[in-house]
């Protein structure tokens, strides 16, 4: 950092640092211009050290950020539970011990890129809109002065959404095979004619019926009052209570699946052939089937409509 040169009857000091203007002094003598470099480079030092010992008291690390932002901000969502598993994820991290003034795009690219080898795009996007947002609230509401990391690094393509259609054969297994309980069934039953996710299955009660009206209260955007069946509210005066928790049903899905041997199979999917039926059988419209669905924006209902009206086409084009 500091240069000594000898110069015509004196020794010129050169001392140069980044982010510093650089600074030159001469001595007639080389031991004055040594102690001078020396007592310069120390002061450097120490104000580097006390630069570093007030960054690290003002800037926490981000692992206590993301448990403050868990207890306070996710702690409030509806996703509260789902969010509070994803953030679990994130803190088995090594980059949480950094400050959080230290985590830059680099490290979110690399984290990125590290996840997205054992977990698909939405996956590894929900992770990275839960750090983006806590950043956001750090800045705006907890006074730290930081970057996000995260808002200009490149994001995973989210999939298309999936068009899992069960087969006859498969539905048949499934309602009327004896592997299943009859609760279970009720309930698989239950969301092929609702189009209703898991969770919310799971949480219905009597008094959420009005008439062939349905309240969900526990829904994934927001609480919704949905029109249901006949055959739906039927189905729910003969079985409620539910007595399967959401993961519990998940559980028993996932062992029937592979007791019949059906393939790439999820409980949501019945939510989609649900939103299907809707369509074709129902003849309802987008905006109709977004009021029973609960979506809070038409794009995915829309491309299952478009798709079905091109096959529609199709079949228009070329009758038997």
């Amino acid at each position: 950092m500091a240069v000594i040169r000898k110069r015509k009857g004196s020794y010129q000091v050169i001392i140069r640092k980044v982010g510093h203007q650089p600074l030159t002094k001469s001595f007639k003598l080389h031991s004055e211009a040594q102690r001078f470099a020396k007592a310069v480079e120390g002061k450097f030092v120490e104000d580097d050290y006390l630069l570093n010992l007030s960054a690290k008291n003002k800037y926490p690390n981000f692992r206590t950020c993301l448990e403050r932002y868990r207890d306070e901000v996710s702690s409030t969502k509806r996703s509260k539970d789902m969010e509070a598993k994803l953030i679990r994820y994130i803190l088995r991290e090594g980059f949480v011990e950094l400050r959080i003034d230290r985590v830059n795009q680099k490290v979110m690219a690399d984290y990125r890129d590290r996840s997205l080898k054992s977990l698909g795009g939405a996956s590894v996007n929900r992770r990275l809109a839960i750090i983006s947002h806590m950043y956001s609230i750090a800045k705006k509401e907890w006074g730290y002065d930081v970057e996000n990391p995260v808002r200009n690094i490149r994001k995973p393509k989210n999939p298309d959404p999936r068009d899992r259609q069960f087969t006859k054969e498969e539905l048949e297994k499934l309602l009327r095979g004896n592997r299943a309980s009859p609760h279970m069934k009720f309930i698989i039953e239950l969301a092929l004619e609702t189009g209703m996710r898991r969770t919310e299955i799971a949480n219905i009660k009597s008094e959420h019926i009005k008439g062939l009206m349905l309240n969900i209260p526990v829904a994934k955007t927001k609480p919704r009052t949905i029109p249901i069946t006949k055959k739906a509210k039927q189905l729910l005066r003969d079985n409620l209570p539910i007595r399967m928790s959401s993961g519990a049903i998940h559980q028993a899905w996932v062992r029937l699946c592979k007791f019949y041997n059906i393939k790439d199979a999820h409980f949501h999917d019945l939510r989609g052939q649900s939103l299907r039926r809707f369509f074709t059988e129902k003849s309802l419209d987008v905006p109709s089937v977004m009021l029973i669905s609960g979506h809070s924006e038409p794009r995915t209902l829309l491309k299952v409509y478009a798709k079905l009206r091109a096959e529609d086409v199709v079949n228009k084009l070329n009758p038997n």
